[in-house]
């Protein structure tokens, strides 16, 4: 045999390989889990990190630890794509 050119080697990698993908993405953490704030100028929800409110377009600077709401499932943030 040459080397690198086991059959079962990659057999079981390419076994492997589809298993993970759903294994991450189940694992991945949620958006939900994101810390929000309240955007200056129309006061809906936003997440933490967002530069501008994609509601009423107001640039956002990011905020201090006291300005950040908790996440709660109540709260909902729709994301534009």
């Amino acid at each position: 045999m040459r080397k690198g050119s086991s059959l079962f080697v990659w057999f079981v990698i390419s076994g492997l390989v589809p298993l993970l993908g759903p294994l991450a993405a189940a694992l991945y953490r949620r958006e939900t889990e994101e810390a929000l704030r309240i955007c200056p100028g129309c006061h809906r929800a936003v997440r933490h990190y967002d530069a501008m409110c994609m509601h009423c377009g107001t640039d956002l600077e990011y905020p201090l630890d006291s300005e950040l709401i908790e996440p709660d499932p109540s709260i909902r943030v729709r994301a534009r794509l």
